[in-house]
């Protein structure tokens, strides 16, 4: 739906006398377009059932409230639903709030009617105080889910409606706890089910009751800019439809949507961190509704041949599928409009799934259960009813309460142990971040993992549903500070720093202590571990502790420490240098160079490139420590990337690297494996070409991408490398 349709749908207005059979009849003629005829006599008896129960009932905004049941059907009706379904949404109320039994309407209807409208009893039932009731609620929902998805889908219905006239709730606390429940449970259960058009009624039903002004500012500017009239949307429909003529391709749709209002504002709080809407780039998108997928193709590259793409923004979900189905081309170009517009491509098949993936899987068979319904749905919906299941006791719901919220179902995976306990990470999270979650024991003494029966790198990036095993050292360690970098889950990366700091405490502290005595030595003072020491007298262990630690993070100057101790034979050896103690000079013993974020590291420079600033610097280990090169030094041409490290001199900012790399590879589809990878491992891809090479045998990909930290070059190589024949690094630059 467009912004104004969208807001239409949002204020809802009360009409208190609403005709009754003009909704029913509305119900019917939907429903009659793909049921029997005799469909009509079923859902007639359904509503006069439902209209007798609630007679004398009425809803906070004195509607009559049999006007409910039969605008959450009307809502039910985009799906396509069978007749059960429609049936039981009619019914959904009438055995908790009326003398209607469930027995009752077994033998009005039949036992699966009964049955359904028994299960969103289940879901909905108030036996709780508020909090308990909601956690409640939602556990029988995923697994009433489990059994049939069609509980879920009519308490979607109940939901939408319930929040177009949650406005009429008299307590803004009620209505904002019930904003907040719909938007951590709801909203992501109709995103991952692929219900677009009813996440985006509850996301943004949500964000209008919880953040009213930010919502008008949002859809006031979409009003002026994007309404349906707008002389850029029919602009940019006959310039499409025109450039494809032109190039002789037929049956084609062209549609246009303006971004949702809840969607822009989590773009600019969470992704651009920007307070001006102009700056979101997919604010206007046009949709191209092809004949079949060779045509998306090739409309692909008409549009590119006249518009210029942002390599960055092209998206190919048709040859990756999203988790939900979704399939479509996306492309962000620059030249329609002095601003950029996304492209969207689909057939029409990929368009029923985006709008509404039941709709066009909603054929059941004969055990109820879609036929058609993707398996990663089913196991998905299986899994989240095994975890509701470890749930059950009545001590474990503040467990249950922290696990569930939106990242959960929107961005989570589901990993199982090899005794068959369920695990949540985040999405994108490693075997790494798997075995610190299970211990932090087992993280620190990591020796490998064995997904699925097969042992796979540190850097593996587990689906939902493995199976996952972690083997350790019993006598070593082997945490150190790289692998902060494949760790994701903070959690995980708190632990693994907390452990390095206190592991690396000792060795601090004994460098600082031979620091403070060269010092002490040159000024014919005691040193630390003498008997006269000053300084052992003056400042308390742990004090004292605290100070080193300080100096050898620049904190604090060593002189400062001594000064204080030996104020009189400070000033007497340092009477002709007053000027230049206690300022930090280029003669001081502060570190120069900053390697992997470390400020104290050992290093030398290599004796053949002799790095001198300006020129730009990386480091690299080696069998005598690290040494540090000038980016044109020939000795980076052979080494392995998995030994090299960021670095950059104090007071600069953090080297961006940017590599350029050759891949050999069969097929150009597998080339999608690549975008695939390095959006796991969040790694930015800037551009890239594909040519044939000499014998038409293979494409030959030239491929840039930029990274923080040169030794995930190393990860990338370890995750591609079984895709091509061939890997060959030409050329590293720092920019």
């Amino acid at each position: 739906m467009d912004v104004n349709q969208l807001e239409s749908f949002l204020d809802y207005k009360k009409d208190l006398n609403e005709d009754l059979d003009i909704l029913v009849q509305e119900i019917i003629s939907k429903a009659q377009k793909y049921l029997p005829e005799n469909s009509k006599d079923w859902i007639l008896k359904a509503y006069h059932l439902a209209k007798k129960a609630h007679e004398w009932q009425f809803r906070l905004s004195w509607e009559q409230y049999i006007v409910h049941p039969l605008k959450a059907t009307l809502i039910l009706m985009e799906l396509k639903p069978d007749l059960e379904s429609i049936q039981t949404c009619i019914l959904h109320d009438v055995i908790e709030d009326t003398k209607i039994t469930q027995e009752e309407i077994k033998k009005e209807f039949w036992d699966e009617v009964a049955w359904l409208c028994e299960w969103l009893v289940k879901v909905s039932k108030i036996r709780y105080k508020w909090e308990d009731r909601h956690l409640e609620t939602i556990k029988k929902t995923f697994l009433a889910m489990g059994k049939d998805l069609r509980v879920i889908f009519v308490k979607l219905a109940d939901r939408i409606h319930n929040m177009q006239t949650l406005h009429y709730h008299p307590e803004p606390k009620k209505r904002e706890k019930i904003a907040l429940e719909t938007m951590k449970i709801y909203a992501p259960v109709a995103k991952r089910l692929g219900l677009y058009q009813y996440q985006i009624a509850l996301e943004n039903a949500c964000f209008k009751i919880l953040y009213p002004e930010e919502f008008e500012k949002i859809v006031g500017y979409l009003k002026k800019w994007y309404s349906g009239s707008d002389r850029h949307i029919k602009r940019g429909i006959l310039n499409i439809t025109k450039l494809l003529l032109k190039e002789w391709v037929f049956d084609i749709e062209v549609k246009w949507r303006a971004k949702s209002p809840y969607r822009i504002r989590e773009k600019m709080e969470y992704r651009y961190e920007a307070t001006d809407i102009s700056s979101i780039m997919d604010l206007l998108a046009f949709r191209i509704i092809a004949k079949n997928i060779s045509d998306c193709y090739m409309i692909l590259g008409i549009i590119h041949k006249y518009y210029t793409p942002l390599i960055k923004k092209i998206k190919d979900y048709i040859a990756v599928p999203k988790f939900n189905g979704y399939r479509s081309i996306h492309t962000t170009i620059l030249g329609m409009f002095n601003f950029p517009v996304e492209i969207q491509i689909r057939t029409k098949e990929m368009d029923d799934v985006a709008e509404y993936w039941v709709a066009a899987h909603f054929a059941y068979s004969e055990s109820k259960w879609p036929s058609r319904v993707s398996q990663k749905q089913a196991e998905w919906v299986k899994k989240l009813q095994e975890l509701v299941n470890a749930y059950t006791e009545s001590d474990q719901k503040d467990q249950f309460k922290n696990k569930l919220d939106i990242e959960f179902l929107s961005k989570e995976i589901l990993l199982y142990t090899p005794k068959w306990d369920i695990i949540e990470l985040p999405k994108w999270s490693t075997v790494l971040d798997f075995a610190f979650y299970i211990h932090t024991e087992i993280g620190l003494r990591f020796k490998n993992a064995i997904v699925n029966w097969e042992i796979v790198p540190i850097t593996h990036v587990p689906n939902t549903g493995d199976i996952v095993k972690i083997n350790t050292f019993r006598y070593q360690y082997t945490a150190n500070k790289h692998r902060s970098i494949i760790l994701k889950t903070p959690s995980a990366k708190a632990k693994l720093l907390r452990f390095l700091k206190n592991t690396q405490q000792e060795e601090i502290l004994e460098n600082s202590i031979k620091t403070l005595n060269h010092k002490l030595k040159d000024l014919n003072l005691p040193t630390l571990g003498a008997k006269e020491s000053e300084i052992s007298k003056l400042y308390e262990k742990k004090d004292l502790e605290k100070k080193l630690i300080d100096a050898t993070e620049n904190k604090l100057l060593y002189n400062e420490i001594i000064k204080k101790a030996y104020p009189k034979e400070y000033k007497e050896f340092y009477q002709s240098k007053e000027t230049k103690v206690p300022q930090k000079t280029k003669n001081t013993n502060i570190k120069n160079i900053i390697i992997d974020d470390d400020k104290l590291i050992n290093y030398y420079l290599c004796p053949e490139c002799r790095p001198i600033f300006p020129q730009k610097i990386i480091a690299k280990t080696w069998r005598d420590g690290i040494k540090v090169h000038n980016l044109e030094c020939r000795a980076l041409k052979t080494i392995s990337p998995n030994k090299l490290l960021e670095a950059h001199r104090n007071g600069e900012n953090k080297n961006i690297y940017t590599v350029i790399s050759i891949l050999k590879m069969d097929g150009e589809l597998d080339f999608i494996k690549v975008l695939e990878i390095f959006t796991k491992l969040q790694i930015e891809v800037n551009g890239f070409s594909i040519k044939d090479d000499k014998d038409n045998k293979y494409k030959i990909i030239n491929l840039t991408w930029t990274l923080k930290n040169p030794w995930q070059i190393g990860m990338v190589r370890e995750q591609i490398k079984k895709y091509w024949d061939k890997i060959n690094l030409i050329k590293r630059e720092i920019i």
